[in-house]
C-alpha cells in the first residue's frame, strides 16, 4: 500500500542550501538510522518505507528510533537535509579565495558533478517524483535560496546594475547545475578532469570573466 508523504520537500531543501556547513549533533545510531533510510528510499521509494522497516535495516530497536524521530516524515527531512549538506558543503571546500573568480566556479562545478555522480540525492531526485518535482516544475524556491548564496559568496558590489548582472549569472550556473544533476553530464564527462576543466571553461568563462574583472576592480577599489 502506497503511504503518504506529507512534507515540504522543497523547504528542507531550501534550508540546507541557505546553510549547508550547519552541524547537527548525531550519535551513532542516528546515523545508522539515517543511512539505512537513504538506502531504503533509493531502492523501494520515499512512500514506501515504513519506520518500522527503516529500524529493521538499520539494526536498532523501532524504539530508538522514534526517541530520535517523532515519525517517518522526520526521518525524510533529516536524510535530505544531510545530504543536502554533504552535497553543497564540499563543493564550497573546493574552493581557494585566492583563485581567480572563473577558476572557483569551475573547480566548485567539477566537484558538483562529481559528487553528483555518487550522491544518494541525485539518486533520490532522479527516481522520486516529489524530488524531482522540486528541481523541476516547482525549482523556483529551491533556484532562489541556491542563487542567493552565490550572490552573497560573490560580495558586495557598486550598484543595483552590478548587482543584477551578478545575480544573473549565479542564477544561470544554478539552473544548469540542476539540469546537470537531473539528466546527468552531457558534453562534459567526468572521465578525464582536466578535458573537464578545459571544457567547463569554454562554456562559463565568456559570464565569468566580467565577473571576475568587476570583483577585482572592487578589490581595488575602483567604483
Amino acid at each position: 500500500m502506497t503511504r503518504s508523504v506529507a512534507i515540504d520537500i522543497g523547504d528542507v531543501l531550501h534550508a540546507a542550501i541557505s546553510a549547508p556547513s550547519a552541524v547537527e549533533d548525531r550519535d551513532d545510531a542516528t546515523e545508522r538510522i539515517l543511512d539505512a533510510a537513504a538506502e531504503l528510499f533509493s531502492s523501494h521509494g520515499i512512500r514506501r518505507c515504513s519506520v518500522e522497516e527503516i529500524a529493521r535495516h538499520s539494526g536498532v530497536g523501532r524504539t530508538t528510533v522514534y526517541r530520535r524521530f517523532e515519525n517517518r516524515n522526520q526521518i525524510v527531512h533529516a536524510v535530505l537535509a544531510r545530504e543536502c549538506r554533504r552535497f553543497f558543503t564540499s563543493i564550497i571546500a573546493s574552493t581557494d579565495a585566492d583563485q581567480r573568480l572563473e577558476d572557483q566556479v569551475v573547480e566548485a562545478f567539477l566537484t558538483g558533478l562529481h559528487a553528483a555522480e555518487t550522491s544518494v540525492l541525485t539518486d533520490l531526485v532522479r527516481t522520486q517524483p516529489e524530488l524531482l518535482r522540486v528541481v523541476t516544475v516547482e525549482a523556483a524556491p529551491v533556484i532562489s535560496a541556491a542563487t542567493g548564496v552565490l550572490v552573497a559568496a560573490f560580495g558586495p558590489v557598486a550598484g543595483p546594475r552590478e548587482r543584477q548582472q551578478v545575480a544573473a549569472v549565479a542564477e544561470l550556473l544554478v539552473r544548469l547545475a540542476i539540469s546537470v544533476v537531473v539528466s546527468g553530464p552531457g558534453v562534459v564527462q567526468m572521465r578525464d578532469d582536466a578535458a573537464s576543466r578545459r571544457a567547463l571553461h569554454a562554456l562559463l568563462d565568456p559570464l565569468l570573466v566580467p565577473l571576475g574583472e568587476l570583483r577585482e576592480l572592487r578589490g581595488r577599489g575602483v567604483p
